[in-house]
């Protein structure tokens, strides 16, 4: 008799196990789902992340194109801002942040830019001309690195900037410019702005901004390398310089 018990003790309790491993495998597997994504989430620049909502929403361009149809994107971002959040702390880097945004704004609306999407520390903005786009970048450089020198600032922003034809897309405007724009950015360092060659030839021939070559790039997700530009926006001594040291000891991120 105790044996039959205890083999029916045994049965139940086989269940039960089943059954709780049942329950908790897809959970567990759930978790180990999100964690991944989580982790991939944590390797993505602000770049990549604006890039992937791009390419998922396809935002309305319409608004930033030239009447034959192009669009100029700029993608901004912080360089080696989860540093600077550990080296400021959460308060001071809040406030940096947000004087940031004030700076990048205040230039975006004085070149009649269109703010496309801001997320995190990062901008995406569209402009009508490939001009108006540079003398932009440019002038967020030299308006962060004034406010650097003065201590109040201690960031450096790297910039990328691609024109080409926008793609409608069930009346949302989207292409390759955007990806374009998107990679050279993150092809940046802090300080810079590197533009295409097509920004480069649209720009330079009037001869009030100037440009060095920076040589080819394999740029992320796209098969041919790139020629890119670096745009001048340092004294006229030293014009393709950086013009302040601020943030040289903090890595860049990628």
């Amino acid at each position: 008799m105790l044996e039959v018990v205890l083999t029916i003790l045994g049965g139940i309790g086989c269940l039960a196990m089943m059954g709780v491993a049942m329950w908790f495998w897809p959970r567990l597997a759930r978790t180990r789902r999100v964690r991944r994504l989580l982790s991939r989430l944590r390797r993505q620049t602000t770049i990549d992340r604006m890039l992937s909502w791009a390419e998922s929403e396809k935002p309305d361009l319409r608004r930033a194109s030239a009447p034959d149809g192009t669009v100029t994107a700029l993608f901004s971002d912080i360089e080696q801002s989860t540093e600077l959040t550990e080296r400021l702390g959460d308060q001071r880097w809040l406030e940096v942040l947000e004087a940031h945004n004030t700076v990048v704004r205040a230039q975006v609306a004085e070149h009649g830019g269109y703010e496309v999407k801001s997320q995190g520390d990062g901008f995406m903005i569209a402009f009508p001309s490939a001009r108006q786009a540079v003398r932009c970048a440019i002038d967020i450089q030299r308006a962060l690195a004034r406010r650097a020198a003065n201590g109040e600032l201690p960031l450096r922003v790297r910039i990328g900037i691609h024109t080409g034809e926008a793609i409608q897309h069930d009346g949302d405007f989207y292409g390759k410019s955007v990806i374009l724009a998107a990679r050279i950015a993150d092809r940046a360092q802090g300080g810079e702005v590197l533009v295409s060659s097509l920004v480069e030839q649209l720009v330079e021939p009037a001869g009030d901004l100037r440009f060095k070559n920076a040589g080819e790039a394999e740029l992320k997700g796209l098969s041919e390398p790139q020629q890119l530009y670096r745009a001048a926006w340092g004294s006229s001594e030293e014009p393709f310089a950086e013009t302040t040291e601020v943030g040289a000891a903090v890595g860049r991120e990628r």
